[in-house]
C-alpha cells in the first residue's frame, strides 16, 4: 500500500521557514546588543555576523546593509506600542485631567520598558534616518497629548500662571524617553519607582491643590 503524505497543516510555517525565523532572530538579538554595548558607527556587518554565529553572507541576505539592518531591529523592539497607545482611550473619555496625568506614569513606563535601549540606541547613532525616525515618534507622541490640553483648558484646576499648552509642553517632557532613560537605565531606579514618581509629580506640577 502507498504510504500517504501528510499536508502541513495550513498555516503552519514550514521547517525551512522555521529555520530562517531563529537564524533572523538570532542575528537581531546580536546587533542589539552589539549596538547598545558599543555604537552604531564602530559596529560592522561581519561583527554581527561573527556575534550571530553565522556567516557574513547570511546576515547580508536576510537584511541587505547596516542600516537595514539596523531599522528592523527597531521594528522588533516597537510591537507593543500600537497596544500601548489604545490604553489611553478609556482615560481620555473620563474627561478627567487628574486622571489621564496619573496615568501618564503607567502609560510611559509600558512604553518605555521595553525598548528604551533600542530609543537611546537611534538618538545616538549618528544616522540621519535613524534620527529623523525618532522624532517622528516623538512628534506622534505629542500629539497624543492635544486631548489633554482640551480637557485642562475647560478644567480650571491649572496652577496660577501655567497655561494648557505649556502643562502639555511639560507632560510631553517629563514622559520622554530621555527621562526613562537617565532614572532607570542610568541611575538604577526599577520601573516601579519611576511610575510611581511619575503618576505623582506630574499631577503635583500641573494642577492646583
Amino acid at each position: 500500500m502507498q504510504e500517504e503524505v501528510k499536508a502541513e497543516a495550513p498555516g503552519r510555517p514550514s521547517l525551512r521557514e522555521e529555520q530562517t525565523r531563529i537564524t533572523r532572530d538570532r542575528i537581531l538579538e546580536a546587533a542589539r546588543r552589539l549596538f547598545i554595548e558599543r555604537s552604531y558607527s564602530t559596529v560592522s556587518m561581519q561583527d554581527i555576523a561573527r556575534e550571530a554565529g553565522v556567516a557574513y553572507q547570511t546576515v547580508f541576505s536576510q537584511f541587505g546593509g547596516k542600516l537595514e539592518l539596523a531599522r528592523a531591529l527597531c521594528t522588533s523592539a516597537l510591537p507593543h506600542v500600537g497596544a500601548t497607545i489604545a490604553t489611553l482611550v478609556p482615560v481620555r473619555q473620563q474627561g478627567d485631567p487628574e486622571a489621564w496625568l496619573r496615568f501618564l506614569g503607567d502609560f510611559a513606563r509600558r512604553l518605555y520598558e521595553p525598548c528604551a535601549e533600542i530609543l537611546r540606541f537611534m538618538r545616538e547613532s549618528g544616522d540621519a534616518s535613524l534620527i529623523t525616525w525618532l522624532k517622528e515618534i516623538e512628534d506622534g507622541r505629542y500629539q497624543l497629548l492635544g486631548e489633554l490640553r482640551a480637557q485642562l483648558e475647560g478644567s480650571g484646576r491649572l496652577r496660577s500662571g501655567l497655561t494648557p499648552q505649556a502643562a502639555v509642553d511639560l507632560s510631553w517632557s517629563l514622559i520622554s524617553p530621555a527621562t526613562y532613560e537617565q532614572l532607570v537605565l542610568d541611575r538604577g531606579w526599577t520601573p516601579d519607582q519611576y511610575q510611581a514618581w511619575l503618576s505623582m509629580a506630574l499631577p503635583e506640577l500641573i494642577l492646583a491643590s
